[in-house]
């Protein structure tokens, strides 16, 4: 996994994946704090010319800082599973049906680990994976948040509910409920959908309820990223605002 930017870099770092470190001449005072952290954990530092930088970020903007170290570590889905049942009405989870944009990801991941979610479901095939570009749209925060990978999204939102989760599908159209009237008050797994698509029929009829975000703009949908952080955040202020 590579790294881009001193914030990504951070987080790796905090992570224990950091493995390699390099800093532009023009970055090297900036970044001492984490130049001296890096090496204290063992990972080896070198100092190089920009365009040095340039050339291994392979055109990506990296403000002269670049990392790499070990594949992003998912976590198991069944400690998802087990944060339903420990957390009960208050677990907040959110499950991705088919979102292939690697900046739209991060960017959900972001949001995520603001509003501290419980864990972050993708299937393995037709989804993005977190990789370098997708940390660095999260800004670096992708670590934060457990992300599970499964086979079968169907068969895992079954285990969800089985374990006491109430699915909410965002989804507009005949059959969705305004998001503003419900309450949040169980456990909850906001299911999102792709891009232009939204939920696959089969997903979409595993959910307990479908919610839909008003616009009076009449714009007719949202960025599933800009969907999702309205979502979670309006969870959270229902419940107090806190996790």
């Amino acid at each position: 996994m590579r790294y881009l930017g001193p914030h990504a870099c951070e987080e790796a770092l905090e992570r224990g994946e950091l493995r390699d470190l390099w800093v532009a001449e023009s970055a090297w005072g900036r970044v001492a704090k984490l130049r001296e952290a890096a090496r204290a954990a063992g990972a080896v530092v070198r100092r190089e010319p920009m365009d040095a930088l340039d050339r291994r970020a392979n055109g990506q903007r990296h403000q002269g800082v670049l990392g790499e170290g070990s594949a992003f570590a998912y976590a198991d889905f069944s400690h998802l599973l087990a944060a339903v049942r420990d957390k009960g009405a208050g677990a907040l989870l959110l499950a991705l049906d088919g979102v292939t944009d690697p900046h739209n990801l991060g960017a959900i991941l972001r949001s995520a680990a603001a509003a501290g979610v419980d864990g972050v479901i993708l299937p393995e095939r037709r989804s993005a994976q977190v990789n370098e570009t997708v940390v660095r749209a999260s800004a670096g925060t992708a670590g934060r948040v457990p992300v599970a990978r499964v086979v079968n999204l169907g068969r895992a939102l079954d285990d969800l509910k089985e374990a006491g989760a109430w699915l909410y599908g965002l989804a507009a159209g005949p059959g969705s409920v305004d998001y503003l009237g419900e309450a949040f008050d169980r456990a909850t797994v906001l299911v999102m959908g792709a891009e232009g698509e939204g939920l696959h029929q089969k997903i979409a009829e595993r959910c307990d309820l479908r919610l839909s975000i008003p616009m009076p703009g009449q714009v007719e949908s949202l960025n599933v990223s800009a969907a999702a952080a309205i979502a979670l955040f309006r969870v959270l202020a229902v419940r107090g605002g806190s996790r």
